[in-house]
């Protein structure tokens, strides 16, 4: 079980984390306006300019999904259910919740989760040499 402070700390990471990541999306949202940035060019200025956008736009996801990750930790704080795992409901511990704030997974049960996922996505096949 987390002490008072410790709970308090792991908070102000991840309300610190939240804070980086809207002041990021801000910034790219200001700077990936295509038609400000669009000047006369060739076919290959036009692809470079598209790269960089769906470059943003997917980095834009992941920091959304992390921003959803903070957000449902910060709930789980609310309710008293934060630093449990969801698949074994023991502690989990502070160290692993100071690095990893968000994370609903004790060690063990992330590896288990791993292996298991690691299992489904290898090949069902081994080709032979010869």
């Amino acid at each position: 079980m987390l002490r008072k402070n410790e709970l308090l700390e792991i908070k102000e990471i991840l309300l610190q984390m939240k804070r980086e990541i809207l002041k990021a999306l801000e910034e790219r949202i200001k700077s990936n306006d295509i038609s400000a940035q669009r000047e006369i060019g060739d076919i290959f200025d036009d692809a470079d300019l598209e790269q960089t956008r769906e470059f943003n736009l997917l980095l834009g996801t992941r920091e959304r999904q992390k921003l959803d990750q903070i957000e449902s930790a910060l709930a789980r704080m609310e309710h008293g259910e934060y630093g449990f795992c969801e698949d074994c409901g023991e502690n989990i511990p502070a160290g692993r919740l100071k690095a990893m704030p968000f994370a609903t997974l004790c060690v063990k049960c992330k590896s288990e989760r791993e292996s298991v996922e690691g299992l489904a996505s290898a090949p069902l096949y081994v080709e032979e040499k010869g």
